[in-house]
């Protein structure tokens, strides 16, 4: 076999290799994140932008991986020396920085290492993450929020806020926030801390601002007991519109009669 002949096998060899290469994502913001170069070999950095700059580089021989129709947003990293890191700047095109701290590693470590990095920033990460999620309609945020699941694509705090209910004999507090792009949730947990009184609590009134914001309202009781009975404390579940603010939630909550008396006599 002729030297050209072996010279073209060699680079289809290495085209298929490159293809079928399966690439380690490194997401890159404001901190340094670590990419290990292998010393007396080549680490290929796949960037998003072509790279404009490279700052304190003088450690590395860092190329187009194809010379002769040279790409900017893939490069091959050849390390000068044996060993050592290097905090290492990249600016691209759009003007993203990337901090990338090259740490060279023998062959031998390298051979369990990926040769092909795509460096990303996180904001695609964002983006990707955003475009993958699937839609939560209003009927599955709520079933979700009264078992108390994880949503995909919403973002759950537990503020644990009082508020105040305009009674006295009632205690209201917010204890869990979903929050997405399509909906809000809220989770109150409502007590009747009476010992004579007791609520009545009707989700169909309920009014969240005005507009209404609210879309859909679920509680555990619609009846508080007086305080003590084991039925005095519910949750009231919200499904809100993504404008809906917390504090505008006017709770439909009135007396419906007082405990009865020794006797059977009432107040």
């Amino acid at each position: 076999m002729g030297s050209k002949t072996l010279k073209l096998v060699i680079g289809i060899c290495l085209t298929i290799a490159g293809e079928i290469a399966i690439a380690k994502t490194i997401y890159f913001g404001s901190g340094v994140e670590t990419v290990p170069v292998v010393y007396g070999g080549q680490t290929i950095l796949r960037f998003e932008e072509a790279v404009k700059t490279i700052s304190n580089a003088g450690d590395f021989i860092i190329k187009p991986v194809n010379e002769e129709t040279p790409d900017y947003a893939l490069l091959s990293v050849e390390p000068r020396v044996m060993s050592g890191k290097v905090d290492t700047v990249f600016i691209l095109s759009g003007g993203d920085v990337a901090k990338l701290r090259l740490s060279v590693v023998s062959r031998h470590v390298g051979m369990k290492l990926d040769p092909i990095y795509d460096i990303k920033s996180q904001r695609s990460l964002v983006e990707a993450r955003a475009e993958a999620a699937p839609f939560v309609g209003r009927l599955e945020l709520m079933t979700a929020m009264i078992r108390g699941d994880q949503v995909t694509g919403y973002e759950i705090s537990s503020p644990t806020i009082d508020l105040s209910s305009g009674s006295e004999s009632t205690k209201v507090s917010l204890v869990k926030v979903y929050t997405g792009d399509q909906f809000k949730g809220y989770i109150y947990e409502i007590s009747n801390v009476s010992a004579k009184k007791t609520f009545d609590l009707d989700v169909t009134k309920l009014q969240f601002g005005r507009p209404n914001q609210a879309i859909l309202a679920y509680s555990d009781l619609d009846v508080l007991e007086k305080a003590g009975s084991g039925k005095s404390k519910t949750r009231l579940i919200v499904v809100a519109k993504p404008t809906a603010y917390f504090r505008d939630a006017m709770l439909p909550i009135r007396v419906t009669r007082k405990a009865d008396k020794p006797g059977g006599e009432h107040e």
